[in-house]
């Protein structure tokens, strides 16, 4: 998904609906922060962590994204 997807998504619900994201082992938080960071897929992760991770200083395949953190993390 990217932000055009996410806006237009956001846009069917009332302009003062709350906007939570998943909590750490359950549950729902508050959003904490909305940060842009270079990510690279990992097809080889294990299934408990994110497909995607850090891109540190890897070009190859990197791309720019949008990451909400609830406030637990």
């Amino acid at each position: 998904m990217n932000v055009k997807d996410l806006i237009e998504k956001l846009k069917t619900f009332p302009a003062g609906t709350q906007v939570l994201v998943q909590g750490y082992e359950g549950g729902y938080d508050d959003i904490a922060r909305i940060d842009e960071k270079t990510v690279i897929k990992d097809p080889e992760a294990a299934e408990y962590y994110g497909e995607y991770d850090d891109a540190e200083n890897s070009g190859k395949g990197a791309v720019e994204s949008v990451v909400i953190t609830g406030n637990r993390r």
